[in-house]
């Protein structure tokens, strides 16, 4: 295999050739590393063959070849790593990377960052624990020190964990010793740094919520005059909080003499999730605009509209659910393709060989 490698205005590209330009952003798993970004395709799993592990190299875009200096060599070798240090553009052979062990924390440190941001939660798939995941993202993190772009990452991590001994009370008994050794990795991490994790709960909450808040919009009081659904883009809301693979509906009910707008989004069971969310219905520039809260295993929400808005256009129907901390605009609609083929991945994962210890526990729980 050779490595292309290109610079164009003082930025260097190092690539296997993997990776599309135009891939969304929930197809690529990302490493912020000093003087650039890794990036790596998140449905490629590295392979196994007759027990070997095949390492995989991410794309790298560089803007900082100095900084960049301390892990170059370490993922592709002194040959690739002083061709960017040149500034040349040439495809050497590849024949390995300089550290495989540092490559192999690389992709896993990717997978495990794009589960925190992506993970596809819902129906099909079960939620993963955000403090297991943090838990092993400063365990890999600290491996990679010299690597890392931010100089906290690990205590960043350690923090988004300090709830671990919570989840690893609740571990199934066949991941319990594995889990031990996860909990002992970060006390020690935890100690170093002196970041103070707490005391497990002793009652955690179950994942699943209670089943409660007024029944459907179909079961609502009045007479439905209008109605339809809307797929939620995965970007506009946090990771595990709507049902990836649900969609928005919206209806248009007259009751007691007014026209009622009532929205629902199927949402993910797990005591983590995000507790309320936005939508926008109408055309671009509709001030229509609703507050959805979580009851039981949906957001909904309602508002008195003008009579007007059941006369729209089935064009100017649109409804928009999102956070307002990550999304102001709406955007492309995610390709139904590119979704089922990450769905099709989290699916798979914790029967994987590189399957991350929290896709385990998910899939033991499941």
């Amino acid at each position: 295999m050779s490595v292309l490698v290109r610079v164009r205005d003082g930025v260097a590209h190092v690539s296997p050739g993997r990776l599309e330009a135009t891939d969304p952003p929930f197809l690529t798993a990302v490493v912020e590393a000093a003087g650039g970004l890794l990036l790596t395709d998140a449905t490629v799993d590295a392979t196994v063959e007759a027990d070997v592990r095949e390492i995989r190299v991410p794309d790298a875009v560089i803007d900082d070849v100095d900084a960049a200096g301390a892990w170059l060599a370490d993922l592709y070798g002194p040959e690739v790593a002083d061709a960017v240090r040149q500034g040349a553009e040439t495809s050497p052979e590849w024949t390995g990377p300089g550290d495989a062990g540092i490559a192999d924390a690389v992709h896993r440190l990717g997978q495990l960052t794009w589960a925190r941001a992506w993970w596809p939660a819902g129906a099909r798939i079960p939620a993963v624990d955000p403090s297991l995941l943090a838990a092993e993202i400063a365990v890999t993190s600290d491996l990679l020190s010299h690597l890392l772009d931010d100089d906290e990452a690990v205590e960043r991590a350690l923090r988004d964990a300090a709830d671990i001994r919570s989840a690893l009370a609740a571990l199934p008994s066949a991941l319990a010793a594995e889990g031990a050794q996860l909990a002992a990795a970060l006390h020690d991490l935890a100690d170093d740094l002196g970041v103070e994790l707490l005391p497990a709960r002793e009652n955690r909450e179950d994942w699943a919520l209670a089943a409660g808040g007024t029944g459907p919009v179909a079961d609502r009081p009045g007479i439905e005059v209008a109605s339809g659904t809307a797929p939620v883009r995965w970007a506009d809301v946090p990771a595990q909080t709507v049902d990836a693979e649900g969609l928005a509906r919206w209806s248009l009910r007259q009751s007691d003499g007014s026209l009622m707008l009532q929205i629902e989004v199927p949402a993910v069971d797990a005591d983590f999730a995000a507790r309320a969310l936005r939508a926008r219905f109408g055309p671009a520039d509709s001030d229509i605009d609703v507050a959805l809260e979580r009851q039981g295993g949906r957001f909904r929400g309602e508002t008195a509209v003008a009579a007007s808005v059941a006369f729209l256009p089935a064009g100017e129907r649109m409804l928009w659910v999102r956070d307002p901390a990550l999304a102001s605009s709406p955007g492309e609609p995610d390709s139904g393709s590119d979704r089922e083929r990450v769905l099709r991945h989290a699916s798979a994962r914790w029967g994987a060989p590189g399957a991350s210890f929290a896709e385990r526990v998910a899939g033991a729980v499941r």
